[in-house]
């Protein structure tokens, strides 16, 4: 989903960035039409003053005069429920009539990047990933089956064109998809502002947020023949001075979630459901997550994945949820089945093999109201184990178990001390999100259609779920933990 991050590097993870979790970086804005907030300041999770507009997204860590919205990441502006393990940076500027844009730059080290293009509501217009770019001439496209990863000659080109895609975004979207080197960016409805962003998810061993490559560059081709570069093309573009992002597409009010939350008659660990029941709901769109909050409501309505508005996502995964709450228990696990995906952090050298899935994650989130990710394992974070199974453990860094270590065959997320960011500390959002399944991976979220298929569809994929009273409960399990 738009713009988050989580540097993959264990050092990192285990201090600076941790650290920076527990203060609380970045809470949410306080109303609808509020911009996220500034970093927290103390570990009590004080808000910085709000302030209006989306100027606080801009020239962040490796931007640039076309890349000006970023990076953005949870080390810095964490919103929309981003992944972990991702960089992004958003470009946004107004289409020069006649004129032809370009991207040039190189495949990162990375395990994946990708481009979408969005309209002013978050909603998907296009997306293209990496493996479907042809490389340039004398190049090689590092994301493609058989190629390796460290291949030196990696340069590719990008049309971005002004028109609407002549096909409809697949919100399944799966790895056997055409090649094609063009996105198209034009809203529905003609708008002029253009708006994009590009994601690189788990940068190789020392590789930098960019994946140790530059972001690529624009180049801007004027009717006349005139060819743009640099600086002159984000003059020409607009690009550090558009605004086209609406914060009220991301984030509910106070009082919005106030209502949702605290209905008359709910119990007080509302919306999770009671010891050792899921509510796992795949993410079809917002009008559907947020009827999370009301059960009663038609579960067809707001079934639809196509364009996902309001949450600027990611156009090749999928994802599904379960609220839970730690008065059932101060540690959750989950246990089920995970896709085969490929080593890239610690083994850059190898070849591309076809794989059931690109990436997998576990995410802790927290609730509508702040849209903010807490932490995160992604699947090579995840110690395997027997049968291609796994062991994902939740809970406040207070109530880590003993036992809740790769050594012991399992992954830990920590829980957020600030539950869903308003007045519930127990509340936890878990996320599980699938990139790019292969096109004979039939356990994969991109194969669910209608609300209350997941389980026939992801089978022993989706995990069953179980409550530890507190640490000392789940370190019975011993080590391995069983």
């Amino acid at each position: 989903m738009i713009f988050g991050s989580r540097r993959a590097d264990s050092a990192l993870r285990s201090s600076g960035l941790r650290k920076l979790l527990i203060a609380g970086v970045v809470a949410a804005a306080v109303s609808v039409a509020a911009a996220p907030a500034a970093p927290a300041s103390s570990a009590t999770g004080a808000q910085a003053p709000v302030t209006e507009g989306p100027a606080l997204l801009y020239g962040g860590t490796g931007s640039t005069c076309f890349w000006h919205v970023g990076a953005i990441g949870v080390e810095d502006y964490n919103i929309a429920y981003p992944d972990a393990g991702a960089h992004y940076w958003g470009a946004i500027w107004t289409h020069v009539p006649g004129s032809t844009l370009r991207l040039k730059g190189q495949f990162p080290y990375a395990r994946y990047t990708s481009l979408n293009a969005y309209d002013r509501l978050g909603a998907i217009q296009d997306t293209i990933s990496d493996f479907q770019w042809n490389p340039d001439k004398g190049s090689s496209n590092p994301f493609r089956v058989g190629v390796r990863r460290d291949v030196a000659n990696r340069n590719y080109t990008v049309t971005l064109s002004p028109g609407q895609s002549p096909v409809a975004f697949d919100p399944n979207r799966r790895s056997n998809l055409p090649a094609r080197n063009t996105l198209y960016t034009e809203p529905v409805g003609g708008d002029t502002i253009r708006g994009i962003a590009i994601r690189v998810y788990i940068p190789n061993k020392g590789k930098n947020i960019e994946g140790g490559v530059s972001l690529p560059k624009p180049e801007l081709t004027l009717a006349d023949g005139t060819v743009l570069t640099g600086k002159a093309a984000c003059a020409a573009l607009g690009s550090e001075t558009a605004q086209t992002l609406d914060p009220s597409a991301l984030l509910l009010s106070a009082e919005q979630y106030d209502a949702l939350r605290y209905q008359p008659g709910k119990p007080d660990y509302f919306p999770a459901l009671a010891d050792g029941k899921t509510n796992w709901r795949v993410q079809y769109n917002r009008q559907y997550l947020l009827n999370l909050f009301r059960p009663e409501a038609d579960p067809m309505q707001g079934a639809t994945k196509l364009g996902q508005a309001g949450f600027f996502p990611n156009g090749d995964n999928q994802y599904v949820r379960n609220a839970i709450n730690r008065k059932f228990g101060k540690v959750y696990a989950l246990r089920g089945k995970i896709g085969t995906t490929a080593k890239t952090f610690t083994n850059p050298k190898g070849k591309w093999k076809a794989t059931d899935l690109r990436y997998q994650s576990f995410c802790m989130n927290e609730s509508p109201k702040t849209t903010r990710v807490m932490d995160c394992v992604y699947d090579e974070e995840v110690p395997p184990r027997a049968g291609g199974k796994y062991l994902v453990v939740t809970s406040r860094a207070v109530d880590k178990p003993k036992n809740a270590t790769a050594k012991c065959g399992v992954a830990w997320i920590e829980w957020s001390p600030r539950g869903d960011g308003g007045k519930d500390t127990d509340f936890g959002w878990m996320q599980i999100r699938n990139m790019l399944p292969a096109a004979g991976f039939k356990n994969a979220i991109q194969g669910t259609k209608t609300p209350g298929d997941e389980k026939q569809v992801l089978g022993a994929y989706l995990p069953d779920s179980k409550y530890y009273a507190d640490k000392k409960a789940f370190e019975k399990l011993g080590c391995p933990a069983k």
